[in-house]
């Protein structure tokens, strides 16, 4: 939709158009679903999530810059909604298997490398499962949902640096866990370096 659709709709939102608000809800409920999912890795904390953000969002409609996209505005809720979701349950929280894809090459379909895929799969998981929060979060935003690093910034409420800072430390991270781990085979560990 373009941009100037959407403030369209924004605005009549904020004079409390249900339509216009439900019309902004269809565009953006997937996206929001999805990062809630990918942070929580609990579909009812991720459904929770999506409602609260629309929730605060209809509450909270002037809080949108005129002009904005909405998009990174309702990610930031929701990232706030998740955060606060995992420190309430001291949980830690998981990646989405589409992020593992970003650092797992493909490989062929044989029974044999489809066991090579899964085990690998499952150790790029593992290690990507020992990110803390803000770092687990930055990776989401960046890959699963391709938010630029302004984007992220604004979403989590800190500057690009520290988006970038703890992209890199998430990277590094990875990198870390996968080349420790012995069960990794060794010429796929210098792939993360």
């Amino acid at each position: 939709m373009p941009a100037g659709e959407e403030a369209e709709l924004v605005a009549r939102a904020r004079e409390g158009d249900l339509d216009a608000f439900e019309a902004l809800y269809e565009m953006h409920k997937a996206s929001i679903y999805q990062t809630a999912l990918a942070i929580t890795r609990d579909r009812l904390a991720a459904e929770e999530i999506l409602q609260e953000t629309f929730l605060r969002a209809f509450k909270h409609m002037d809080g949108v810059r005129k002009g904005a996209p909405l998009a990174p505005w309702l990610h930031r809720i929701a990232v706030n909604l998740a955060y606060n979701w995992a420190s309430r349950r001291r949980q830690w929280l998981d990646a989405l298997e589409k992020i593992v894809d970003r650092f797992v090459p493909p490989m062929a379909a044989s029974p044999e490398q489809a066991l090579e895929e899964q085990e690998l799969y499952d150790l790029v998981h593992e290690a990507i499962n020992k990110l803390d929060f803000k770092q687990r979060a930055t990776i989401v935003l960046f890959y699963l949902q391709d938010f630029s690093l302004t984007e992220i910034a604004e979403i989590m409420n800190c500057p690009v640096g520290t988006v970038k800072s703890r992209l890199h430390y998430a990277r590094e991270n990875l990198r870390r866990e996968l080349l420790a781990d012995q069960r990794l085979p060794r010429g796929l560990a210098y792939e993360f370096t």
